[in-house]
């Protein structure tokens, strides 16, 4: 995840300063880098969501300690899964 984060955050630096100068970096131009921008940040939205299913006993228990409500709680795990599928799904049409 680290990588992936750090290759969104490196490539969208180098979409926004420099090849929108008309330069290349690299020999890559824009359209490269805006490839593996947008690669690289469905790798880090597939490894993050992997990492949650992994680790949802504590991602629950956390829940559960700060909100002791059943009905409460369900609610914000709905508004996260909707946060999530508005997120993902508009790749899914490209």
């Amino acid at each position: 995840m680290l990588a992936a984060m750090a290759t969104v955050s490196g490539s969208g630096f180098l979409i926004d300063q420099v090849c929108r100068r008309g330069v290349t970096f690299l020999g890559m131009g824009r359209r490269l880098w805006t490839d593996i921008h947008l690669w690289s940040g469905i790798v880090l939205v597939v490894l993050l969501v992997l990492h949650i299913v992994l680790h949802w006993k504590m991602v629950d228990g956390f829940f559960r300690k700060v909100i002791p409500n059943c009905a409460l709680r369900y609610a914000v795990y709905t508004l996260l899964l909707a946060l999530v599928l508005i997120t993902v799904v508009p790749w899914a049409f490209m």
